[in-house]
């Protein structure tokens, strides 16, 4: 098996089958003038995608394939050697962490572009921080 290009193995096949419903999903969403109608029609193919996790994870149990079972996450407690678990939950709770960050920094940049948006949509100044809204003066004709 090692030294050719593909093996249908069963990992690999199902990952190719969420790789191709990926790019289905990309071109679905793109494929449609108004943009709600695209996001429908990629939320159900989503949906169908989703089915194709349960047999990626659980691949290497029902079949005889080139990966290990799992090793972290199993019943019976991680088989995996302490001096490398540690640093592995670490480093995933780090990530985590990190993913919360810019996730909420993301949330907050979009949050401020919709506000600003709607400022110049709207013609008003920008209330300060702290301070009333004060009322626009009217701009006078200049004196002839």
């Amino acid at each position: 098996m090692w030294g050719t290009w593909w093996v249908w193995d069963a990992r690999l096949t199902s990952v190719l089958v969420l790789f191709f419903l990926y790019l289905g999903y990309i071109a679905l969403v793109n494929a449609f003038d108004e943009p709600g109608r695209g996001a429908k029609a990629g939320s159900v193919l989503a949906l169908v995608g989703v089915v194709n996790l349960p047999i990626i994870k659980f691949s290497v149990d029902w079949w005889n394939t080139l990966h290990q079972p799992a090793s972290v996450m199993r019943l019976g407690g991680p088989r995996i050697d302490p001096s490398m678990l540690v640093p592995l939950l670490v480093m995933a709770v780090g990530f985590l962490l990190l993913f919360l960050t810019l996730l909420l920094l993301g949330m907050r940049t979009s949050l401020n572009d919709r506000k600003s948006l709607a400022l110049r949509l709207n013609n008003m100044p920008a209330p300060r921080r702290g301070a009333e809204r004060e009322r626009p003066v009217p701009a006078q004709s200049p004196a002839r």
